[in-house]
Parts: structure tokens; sequence; C-alpha cells
């Protein structure tokens, strides 16, 4: 008689879509290096309506299953209603467990939402842990950075540490689940609208160069020929405080990517998914950039164009730094997408019009503008705010932009996104 093993115990399916395939890339690679997991079968359902479909096929095999959802502020409505469904559908066949930034800010929120298992922070450990608990029907009180529903009480275990990234892939070649490699975790700003130093902390955590350059050379071999490297600043890596710069590691970072895929790789850095910040925009970085890495173009956050609006927001930077950036890298030749959120707290008429002078001059550099419209996010200084009133000036403004091709993304829908989440959400966005 064959024996069972975890992999036969459990069914597991991912939602797994383009706003959040990174993390269960993640998670993924998690399970590759887990003996005991390893040879576990992911479903991938990336629709609501194939997550459904998904469920139902796997229930006449099986006698229960795990769907996993990893959630951003924005879609909770969407995840909580999609909970229900699949509720309504199954029942208590299904046990929902849920990350992502949202879950992590708002456990208990989301366990009232239907989820059964939170992550409440980084998952690389305590995921397999929790899939090989559910496999042999345990309990979860010893498994630290989860909230569990225990007689409908919300139970929050000890924090996790921060994962050691060094032990983990950013991907699962074999599962088919690339995507980029993620070099750099945490950051030092946070700032007042930004999750992300609340999720990874304020110390960098710099993967090394050379369990970077494997993960380059499986992409390169398996995936194609593209690159891209994953950081909430690029141009820090190495930096023992994420804000003074480390030409050396960079240097060596790229050297050895170079090295590791060419000929005909191509190396994608300081760009989509990761940006720089105006600051680290230097002579030096540039000419990292320039001889190592394959982008025509950089993406630099500057979040607004007033300098009291970008103190209210913790930026660190000037007004003149972003200036400078973007006609830096211009005179490096590079194409430049430079970030800016609308409707910021506080954000007054003469802030609005030190932010439209500087798009107008950006755009005469000859930058694209990707405009976002301001989300309250929880745990973040601005939880408690609601979107801004973005004015008619400010409006007129990036229309003309738009007319010249200096818009980089779809910023009306980012306003009705923003509106969206505040009424979904009302003041559970805040602390």
């Amino acid at each position: 008689m064959r024996v069972r093993t975890l992999p036969d115990m459990l069914s597991l399916i991912f939602y797994y879509h383009r706003l959040n395939r990174y993390s269960f890339n993640a998670l993924a690679g998690a399970l590759d290096s887990d003996p005991e997991l390893a040879e576990s079968r992911i479903h991938l359902a990336r629709t609501p309506e194939e997550l459904r479909s998904a469920a139902a096929a796997l229930l006449e095999r099986h006698d229960h299953i795990i769907v996993a959802l990893s959630v951003l502020t924005p879609q909770f409505a969407e995840t909580r209603s999609l909970i229900r469904l699949l509720r309504a559908d199954h029942g208590a066949r299904i046990t929902v467990i849920c990350g992502g930034p949202h879950a992590i800010a708002r456990a208990a929120d989301t366990l009232q939402s239907g989820a059964d298992i939170v992550f409440c922070g980084e998952a690389e450990e305590s995921f397999p842990a929790v899939l090989r608990r559910l496999a042999a029907g345990g309990e979860f009180r010893d498994i630290a950075g989860i909230a569990i529903r225990r007689d409908n009480e919300v139970v929050v275990n000890s924090r996790a540490l921060p994962a050691d990234i060094e032990a983990f892939s950013s991907f699962s070649p074999e599962r088919g689940m690339f995507g980029p490699i993620e070099i750099t975790r945490g950051c030092p700003f946070a700032c007042s609208y930004c999750q992300t130093s609340h999720i990874f902390g304020v110390r960098p955590r710099h993967r090394s160069i050379s369990a970077i350059a494997r993960q380059a050379e499986t992409l390169r071999s398996k995936y194609g020929r593209v690159v891209r490297l994953l950081s909430p600043n690029a141009f820090s890596y190495g930096s023992p405080d994420g804000r003074q710069l480390n030409p050396a590691a960079l240097h060596d970072l790229l050297s050895a990517l170079r090295e590791t895929v060419s000929p005909g790789g191509r190396i994608i850095f300081g760009h989509y998914p990761s940006e720089v910040r105006p600051e680290h925009v230097t002579p030096d970085t540039l000419g990292l950039l320039r001889r190592f890495a394959d982008n025509d173009e950089i993406v630099i956050g500057a979040q607004s164009g007033s300098q009291r609006m970008l103190e209210a927001c913790r930026r660190s930077h000037t007004v003149d730094e972003v200036v400078t950036a973007v006609s830096l890298a211009r005179r490096f030749g590079y194409k430049v997408i430079v970030d800016f959120i609308f409707g910021l707290p506080g954000e007054s008429e003469p802030d609005r019009r030190e932010t439209v002078a500087v798009l107008e001059s950006l755009s005469r550099l000859g930058a694209r503008i990707h405009p976002h419209a301001f989300v309250p996010l929880p745990q973040t200084a601005f939880s408690a705010e609601r979107p801004g009133r973005v004015s008619s000036e400010v409006i007129r403004a990036l229309e003309r932009l738009k007319v010249r091709g200096a818009i980089y993304g779809d910023w009306v829908a980012q306003r009705r996104l923003a509106n969206h989440v505040w009424k979904s959400l009302g003041t559970q966005a805040s602390e």
C-alpha cells in the first residue's frame, strides 16, 4: 500500500494575477526549498471565474482544498466578495489563507471577512509551516507571524522574524513561475503614504551577488533573455542603511550579472518594477547603469513638486534634486518616467501650483510623468486621511501633457480607484 506523502494531502490554489504574482512567485520558491513540500502542486487561477472553477473541479477529487489570496488594499472589497462566493459554493471544505499588504496591516478585518488564516508579515517560513500543519490537521499556536480565528475570536501569534532572503528564491523555475529577482528588501524612509517600511522594516537586507547571479542564470536559461531586478530603491544595493550609496557593491553586482547573462541577455535595472530615488541619480550610478544594464529608460520617484509636501511625505529629498536627476539622466541619454502623487493630504493651492510648474519643467527636459492618485493605506502616516481633491489646474496641466505624449499610465482610472477604495473601506484604513 502506497504511503501518502505530504504533497498528496494538499490541494492548493493561488489566486495569481498581475498585481500579486511576484509575491506568489516567492512563496512558490519557498516551497521549492522545503524537502517536504517541493513536490506540492500549485494550481494557478488568474480571474475570479477561474478561481471558482478550479475550486469546484478540485473538490470533485479532494475532500478539502486550500485557497491562497494575496491582498492589496484596493483589492480588499473584491477579496471579501470572493471569499463569500467561495463559502457559498463550498462552505468549510475550503480553507482560505491570506497575505499581502492589506492582510498584514488588517489581519482582524481580513479574518472577519472570511479568511481562516492570515499571514502578518513575510511568509517564506510561516507559509510552508502552515501548509504542513494543515496537512497534518494540527494546531497553529506555535507558528509565528500568523493570525487565526479561534472560537469566534481573533488570535494573533507572536511576530515572526524577518525572513533570511538569502535562503529563498524570488521565483519557482520548476513551476514556471518566473519574475524579477528581488535584490533588496526593506526601506529606511517610511514615506507617509507607503507600506513598504512597515511590512519589510527600515533596515535594508540585500541578497548576495552570488545568489542573485544564480537566479539570473536560471532566468536566462529557462525564461528568456530579460533579467529584471526588484528593489524599493535600485541604486541603494549594498548600502548598510539604504540612504548612502555603495558604488563598489553596485558595480560588483552589475558586472557579475553582465557576465552571467551575456551574450544576448538583457539586464533591466532602475525601471519597473523598481525605481530610483532622485538624490541617488549621480554620474557614478548612471555610468554603471550605462555600462552594464540594457534599459534605455529609468523611473524616478518624485511624488510632489512642492517642497512642503515632500517634507510632509517624509521623502528626504528636495524638488531641486528631482529636476537635477532628470536633467542628468537625460544628459546620459536616458528616457525618464517620473512618479507623482496627486490629492495628497493637506495639499494647498500653492502646493499644486508649484507641482504644476515642476511638471512643465520636467516635460521640457523630456521626461514623461506617471501620475498616481493618493490612496490611504493601512499602517502609514496618512492612513486616516481621505483622497484629496485634484484641482482643475492640475487636471488641465495633465491634459496638456497627455496631448504632448508626456503622460505615462491612466491617471483617470487611478482617481476612480482612490475614491472607490475610500468608499469601500471608510475609516478601516486608519490605525
